[in-house]
């Protein structure tokens, strides 16, 4: 299945589109839910594809619960499979090709006035090293028609980087855009240095639509799913330039760094493609970045009680605060939830335990249980000298962070009858 396949019941807009500068305002009038806009022109036949990748679209394409969610992509991280390679001729993503490139003919936009300038934001770049497959998400800056300057966070391509930059080798990568959302969940998880994640998209897209992912092999080596949207070939150069700041998911700005330049060498794409156009700070956003920590929150909960579901939070930014249902035994497994949720993502700032007739995903229910079934002098737990998440802007200077868990569960020797909505 690919990206095209999760739009077939999403609205078309065809307002007139002068500049690709207002997507957040249009998403936020449409209430984040998915939509195509195509009213401007395009030599590629180009469609913007905005706030698809999100838990209620990829739990409906596949027919589940969305509190499912988090088990599929926890069994697709434990089995890994090796994708299915097949011919160039038979990938969808190579179908066409631009004859110069020039990254001002897609509809890039700068999503903020404060951005440092026109970005890539849904981007995953795709590289090869001693045969091991990486795939990870980057913004990127467009600096030029063939160049952008590419962020990138100290994990395995900054330490590939760093190994050729020392022989003074730049970095062979594709940039994939427009895949489909089990390659978009995977690319952002951040495995040990030893998982491909091409290997467990394969794996979710055995469990979830009954086949392997198909990837294809580009001229420069590199392997990338066969029937995205668009992909570049390209080079991580041992240049720097300066890159951002950018709105980062937090809302907040990031600073300015020096970062790698990436020299664009060929852009493919599929028939009338679709560009992800994928908004900083927005439901996209914070799900690729949050979802994938629900299983590893879920699995160290599991340990302690019995772990029923788990959503980070639209107000944490899908980042930063969790709420966990439990089905507990004892008074004092909800407190080692608490414990077990802020180890399975240290980014945690703020973890809520409710029982499992609150229905995590509303914030408006959890917050109803906070405030019904919780006394702060006898179930808020403070935490001091944490790990802050770099993400916070009210970390400490040396990192740390204070944290703040709340059992907003039910005592066990109690009425549950008392504790009820009858609404």
């Amino acid at each position: 299945m690919a990206f095209r396949d999760h739009l077939k019941s999403v609205k078309t807009d065809s307002r007139k589109l002068t500049d690709f500068d207002g997507l957040p305002k249009i998403s936020q009038a449409n209430l984040e839910q998915p939509i195509i806009l195509n009213g401007f022109e395009s030599e590629i036949k180009c469609q913007l594809a905005l706030d698809i990748c999100q838990i209620s679209v990829i739990a409906d394409t596949l027919g589940i619960k969305e509190s499912k969610l988090s088990d599929l992509i926890a069994l697709g991280i434990s089995n890994p499979k090796d994708p299915k390679l097949i011919s160039r001729e038979n990938a969808t993503v190579l179908e066409n090709n631009m004859d110069v490139v020039d990254l001002s003919k897609l509809p890039i936009p700068q999503y903020f006035p404060i951005d440092a300038g026109k970005y890539l934001t849904s981007a995953m770049v795709f590289v090869m090293d001693e045969g091991i497959s990486n795939a990870s998400f980057h913004r990127m800056l467009i600096i030029d028609k063939d160049k952008m300057a590419i962020r990138i966070v100290p994990r395995h391509l900054h330490k590939i980087i760093h190994k050729n930059r020392k022989n003074g080798e730049s970095t062979k990568v594709a940039i994939v855009m427009g895949a489909d959302p089990f390659v978009l969940l995977s690319a952002a998880i951040s495995f040990d240095f030893e998982f491909e994640e091409i290997k467990v998209a394969s794996s979710l897209h055995s469990e979830g639509y009954g086949k392997e992912l198909e990837v294809v092999e580009l001229e420069n080596g590199v392997i990338v799913p066969a029937n995205a949207e668009f992909v570049m070939v390209a080079e991580i150069l041992v240049e720097d330039i300066s890159e951002g700041p950018f709105v980062d998911i937090t809302g907040t700005k990031d600073k300015i760094r020096d970062q790698p330049i990436v020299s664009v060498e060929k852009i493919y794409h599929r028939t009338g493609p679709y560009f992800h156009a994928l908004i900083p700070a927005g439901i996209e956003h914070q799900t690729l970045m949050g979802l994938p920590r629900t299983p590893t929150i879920k699995n160290e909960v599991n340990k302690v009680t019995k772990c029923v579901d788990v959503r980070l939070m639209k107000a944490g930014s899908g980042w930063l605060s969790a709420s966990v249902s439990i089905e507990k035994k004892n008074d004092d497994e909800a407190k080692k939830a608490i414990d077990a949720a802020f180890k399975g993502h240290p980014s945690l700032k703020k973890v809520v335990i409710v029982d499992a007739d609150i229905n995590v995903g509303d914030g408006e229910k959890v917050e109803w249980a906070v405030l019904t079934r919780s006394q702060p002098d006898r179930d808020y737990y403070i935490y001091k000298n944490q790990k802050g998440s770099s993400l916070d802007p009210t970390r400490y200077s040396d990192g740390t962070t204070s944290k703040i868990g709340i059992d907003a569960t039910i005592p066990v020797a109690e009425d549950k009858g008392e504790y009820l909505n009858y609404r």
